[in-house]
This record gives C-alpha cells, structure tokens and sequence, in this order.
C-alpha cells in the first residue's frame, strides 16, 4: 500500500471513530444508550472522548438567551427618521419582531429546507444524524445533522464571541468539544422553549448575508419589504440563505439562488409538513426572484445634509451622560448593541430651512463656512444645526461640527465680533443706565493707562489699556448718540466708553450666565478672557452658545441650557434617562425687554447694520464683526426662535495675511470688506423665514417705562 493510501486509510478510520463518538453521545442524550453497552476506544480517539465527555458534564444545563444587537433609530421632535445606527461587528443591523409579525411562510421555508423533523424531535435529531453520519464516513463533515436548535446553539455562542477570533473559531471549530456543547445546549433550548419561541428566536438572529441579521432586516435588504409581508417565493429564499449566505447570495449568484430557493419550495411540500401542494410549488418555482434591494444604510454620515452633524451631536450627547452608563466605555457599549429608539429636539422643517439658507449663501467649496444653531426660547431645544461643510472625507468636507464644542467634536469657537455687545448694553441697563442719554465717543480711541474693573483673579482687579490699542469704528468717525443708535450703528467706541463704566466682570458674569463661556481645546467651558476688546467679542464663542444667549433674551431673561435628546427607549420598551428643560431666570425680564426694544432697530432703522434684512414679524438681532472678518455673524430672534449664524474661517490661526472680502462665496463675487450683514444676516433673514412659516405672528412683550422705538 501506499503512504498517501495509508494516510487516507487511517483518515477513514479517525473520521469513522470520531463519528461513532458523536453517535454514543447523541444516543445518550436520546435516551437509547443501551445498559452496558461498551466500545472499544483507541489512542487520540479514546482520549478525545474522555475529554468530550468530561466538558459534557462540566457544562451547566440551562441556556441563556442573549441579548441581540439591533440597529437603533433617530428621530425627529415628529418621529420622522433622522438615521439608523449599528455596529457592524456586532452585526447589529437587526431588527427584533414577534412571531406575529412575521409571514407564516418563513418559519414553514425554514423548517422544510433546514430541520424537516423540526416538531418531532426534542432538540437532537437521531434519524437525521445517522444519516448524516453515514454520510460523514465517507468524507463528509460533522454539520449535516444539525437542528434547528443546534444551529441556534451555535449562532448564540457566535455571538457571544463578539470581536474575540479565538472564541469565533472556537464557535464553529469542527471540534467533539463544540459538537458536546451544541448538542446538550440544543436539549436545554428545547426544555426551557416552545417551538414558536425557538423559531422566533433564531429566525431574529441568524444572518442571512449582505450585512442583514435577522429576518426584518433580511427582508427589507433583498426585497425593500417586512418580515410580515414576505411572500412565499420571498420566503423560500431567505430561508435558502441561511445554509451558505455567501454561496446563494442572490445579489451575486442569482442562478444558484434561484436554484436553491426552488429546493426550498419543493421541500415545503413534502409528506411529512405538507406546506404547499405540488401545483403551488409549480407555479412558485416559475417564478423569478423578484429583488428589490435596499443598501443597508447607517450611521449618522447617511443623514440628510448637515441632520448628520445633529446626529453626531446626539451620539456625543449620550456617550458622555453619566445616566446612561457609569463609564464612557460603558455608554459605548450600550450604544453599539442598540435597540435604542432616541427621540430628539430636532424639527426635520427647521433643520432643512437652516440647511437650505446656507446652502443658497455659501458653497461647500468656498474658502470660507457658514454655520448656525437654532434654539427655541423658553425651553433651550436644539431645534437645527447646519453647515455649509458636508460630513465626509471628500473636497470641502469635513467631520468638525462648526456650530458645537469640542466636547460634540466641534470646533473651539470663533470671536464673535460685536454681536458679543450685548453683554455690555446688559450690564448698562442692569446698573441703571438711561439708555436715551446721549454719549459722544471719539474714534480712534486711545485710553492708554486706563484701568478697568474686572474679576478678581491672578492677583489683580482690574485690566489696563495699553498704549498699543487703539480702537476705532468702521467708518472712522465719532459718534454721538443714544445706546440705541450705539446698537443700530455697531459703535465699536461707543460700548468700549460703556464698558469702562460698567467693569468686565459684571459683563463676563451675564454672560456666562447666558451659557456663554470660553471653550479651550478640552472642550470644557471655562471663565471669559477679560481685557478691554472684550465687548468688541474677542473671545472665542460657538454658535450654539451665541444662539442660546440671544434665546435668553426672546425670553424674557430666562436661559434654558441648549439640549438635544426628549427621550429614550431601549430594545425592550423601557424608557431610559432623558434630557429636559433646564431653565433659570438670569436677567430682569423688563432688562431682557429692554435690549430687545434697542435691537429691533438693528433690522428696521435706515442705515443700521442690518437694514432690511428683517422678518415680517417682530425680530431683533445684532450683527458681529471681527478684525479682517475672519469671523462675520448675525445673531437674532423672534419670540418663538432664536438663531446665530456664523461665517468665516474655519482654521483662522493658519491665514497668513488674509482677510475675508474679495471673494467669491456661494457663487457671488463680494467686493471690498464682508461684514456681518452680508453673507450671515441674509442666511438668517432666510433661514427664518422657512422656519416660521406657518407659525403664528407672536409679539415681542413691551418694556415699562422705556421709549417706543422710533417709526
């Protein structure tokens, strides 16, 4: 004889051993062992017996489910889908029904084609694996007498094995020790499950190839359908699938698909289940496969425009609550195993007015962005974000949220020019300023050695004005005039005069109340820089911090902190923590009342900054201005909504000598300087538009004892 026949010889022999093994213990697990019976076993054999057996006794005798991973959904304030998140090494694209929401057809295809003895068995099939170990004997593998149960066995302890590929190998390895396991865990699903509940339960998490785990998510990827509207022909194929996803995809293989799907069919009208009758599989196996994929989309990039920066703004929010987990590893975790349904603050018509205004003002493709953040008085929801960045690694994309902190994986912020003198006219009027009374300011303005009140801190009370700064105001020239005007004109001399005489501290400390803090590159707001610019918005602001400022002032002196998720629930119907107003009085209402009755000139006075630029309702709003304009902004608001737009650089510390004008933006050629009135004010005065349309004209509350503002 010869080595390669005795090799194959002795192969033979292991393979016969090996499955005579399987036999005893698949016989005892039966119930037939016969009193007394003994076999002689040899070398390796004898030994790996002994070690199947000993695992045999060492497992525990019940089986527990696990939980499965599905995708988790986003959704709107009107429940419309913003996206689906998963994880894909999880294999969470999943979606968990109940029986009855699933074509009888399925479980029927199922049985048929994988486990024909499915209801006469209890868990280990004896006919079907002697036949299978015939089968074995001459070359065959240790899988063909799988159940049902047996193959749910298997997928769980896949699952189970996560990322881990020592314990995926270990799920599937064509071992005594795995066969052991799966066949005294299959008796243990069997006694602690009906069949309806094994059915369920397997038909929820078997993969059926193409990224669809599940059969809902099965059915939606090959025929854009539900599990409960699978048809037969439907049916039969999935269930074809789950044997070899790879070797019957019908997206790649049609015509082994399609040849295995009408096994399937015929299957199902065997004698023993009688599913279908031979006319029935006649017509059904002429039938072609009918596809109609779905790619499985995910993940918060497939969102709707700049809804994918809202999205992401979602995810940061919950991986960093402590309520949704002790660590962050923790809220992770829970995040990728999903099942969440996050409802959020998010108006699908507003996020598409924001996205719309900007991308009618700036291109993706332009040097400069814009971004902004809606935020609705009273309550602080987050009802849009939207930039003129897409998400995405692709020319002129990127993944820095510009309207959020670092903390939501934006930006630190820009100086937010002078729509930051508000903090100042607040402190004015809260100190009793009168503000008709007339101040003449010079410009330039040079106060060198002038020392101003500011918070205590490293030792010193107060800041000095250098003799190096000499601030002016855009035209050049003087003014003269009451704090209205100051507004309506930005009078950069005018609020720095007012700031001298109310201090920076008083100013910061508004401020900050208003959530407007600096945010430093942890992404953790700290206290203002204070120096004499301040007033003139030099620290660097993000656009929801500005939006939820201006929001405090619509109303009425309250700030609520900005916030984004209303509700959460898990896979199993338990609703989790959830965000909700957090709100406090930080202003005098008739204050708050005050600066609003000297910002709607801003919008409506002849020559203001942003004249014309209004709503066809009340508003108020301020425009910003930085040095260059490497940043520009507006800033305003109606009762029900406030909304911050900014535009300008997004790496302004890399400019070398650049400012913003004499540029092309959104496809119009600006000349001269851009301000805040050229590109921001009209995204808002759009923006705004959209997003009120339909909304009841509501009226800003008039002040006590303050002068009407000028017809």
């Amino acid at each position: 004889m010869s080595k390669a026949a005795g090799r194959t010889g002795l192969r033979g022999a292991g393979r016969l051993l090996g499955n005579l093994l399987i036999f005893i213990i698949i016989s005892a697990l039966g119930g037939i062992m016969l009193a007394g019976l003994s076999l002689p076993l040899v070398g390796s054999a004898g030994l790996a017996a002994k070690a199947a057996s000993d695992h045999f006794e060492d497992l525990p005798s019940d089986f527990e489910t696990p939980v499965l991973p599905q995708r988790s959904k986003i959704l709107a304030d009107d429940g419309s889908l913003i996206a689906y998140t998963w994880s894909d090494d999880l294999g969470g694209n999943r979606v968990v029904v109940p029986m009855s929401q699933i074509s009888p057809s399925m479980p029927q295809a199922l049985v048929a084609i994988e486990d024909v003895r499915f209801y006469q068995h209890g868990g280990i099939d004896i006919k079907g694996t002697i036949r299978a170990l015939v089968h074995n004997s001459n070359g065959g593998n240790l899988q063909g007498g799988s159940t049902i149960a047996q193959q749910y066995v298997k997928n769980v302890l896949l699952l189970e094995a996560g990322t881990d590929k020592v314990k995926q190998q270990a799920a599937i390895a064509d071992t005594f020790t795995r066969k052991v396991t799966e066949l005294k865990y299959a008796v243990a699903v069997e006694k602690s499950l009906t069949k309806e509940q094994i059915l369920e339960r397997y038909l929820n998490l078997v993969y059926f190839g193409n990224g669809a785990y599940g059969v809902e998510a099965a059915a939606e990827r090959y025929f854009s359908t539900t599990s409960a509207k699978l048809t037969v022909p439907q049916a039969a194929l999935l269930a074809a699938l789950v044997n070899s996803p790879s070797d019957y995809d019908p997206l790649q293989h049609p015509a082994a698909a399609l040849a295995r799907r009408n096994i399937v069919l015929q299957d199902m009208a065997s004698p023993v289940l009688k599913y279908l009758t031979d006319a029935q599989v006649a017509a059904y196996q002429k039938t072609p496969l009918g596809l109609k994929p779905t790619p499985p989309k995910h993940g918060c990039i497939v969102a709707q425009g700049s809804a994918a920066f809202f999205c992401n703004y979602v995810y940061q929010t919950f991986i960093n609550d402590p309520d949704y987990g002790p660590t962050k590893a923790a809220r992770i975790q829970m995040w990728n195993m999903g099942g969440l349904t996050i409802h959020t603050t998010m108006s699908a018509k507003d996020e598409t007015a924001a996205d719309r205004a900007i991308s009618s003002h700036t291109y993706a493709t332009d040097k400069v962005a814009s971004a902004l953040a809606m935020i609705q008085p009273g309550t602080g929801q987050i009802k849009a974000m939207a930039q003129s960045k897409p998400m995405g690694n692709n020319l002129g994309d990127t993944y820095l949220n510009l309207a959020g902190d670092p903390a939501h994986e934006g930006s630190g912020g820009y100086q937010a020019g002078s729509s930051f003198k508000i903090f100042v006219g607040l402190a004015a009027l809260e100190d009793g300023h009168d503000p008709s009374q007339v101040m003449s300011v010079p410009s330039p303005m040079d106060d060198a050695g002038t020392r101003i009140a500011a918070c205590p801190g490293n030792g010193t009370h107060s800041v000095l004005w250098t003799a190096d700064y000499h601030p002016s105001n855009d035209d050049g020239n003087a003014f003269s005039g009451p704090l209205d005007q100051a507004f309506w004109f930005s009078v950069n001399t005018y609020f720095l005069t007012l700031e001298e005489q109310t201090g920076l501290c008083h100013p910061a400390q508004i401020a900050q109340s208003m959530g407007v803090t600096f945010d430093n590159d942890s992404g953790n707001g700290r206290p203002l820089d204070q120096f004499p610019s301040f007033t003139l918005g030099t620290n660097l602001i993000t656009p929801i911090e500005m939006a939820g400022a201006y929001a405090t002032i619509a109303a009425q002196g309250t700030y609520c902190k900005p916030y984004v998720i209303t509700a959460v629930t898990d896979g199993a119907g338990r609703q989790l923590a959830a965000q909700h107003p957090s709100c406090r009085a930080v202003l005098d209402p008739n204050i708050a009342n005050e600066l609003t009755a000297l910002l709607r000139g801003v919008l409506t006075q002849p020559g203001a900054t942003a004249s014309g630029l209004g709503l066809d309702r009340p508003a108020a709003g301020k425009t910003g201005t930085t040095t260059s304009s490497i940043a520009t902004w507006f800033d305003g608001y109606t009762p029900q909504l406030a909304t911050a737009v900014w535009t300008g650089f997004i790496r302004p510390d890399t400019l070398k000598g650049d400012f913003m004008g004499n540029m092309r933006v959104g496809g119009q050629y600006y000349y001269g300087q851009i301000f805040g009135a050229t590109i921001s004010a009209p995204i808002w005065q759009e923006a705004m538009t959209r997003a009120l349309s339909g909304v009841p004209v509501q009226d800003f509350t008039a002040p006590h004892g303050f002068p009407p503002e000028p017809q």
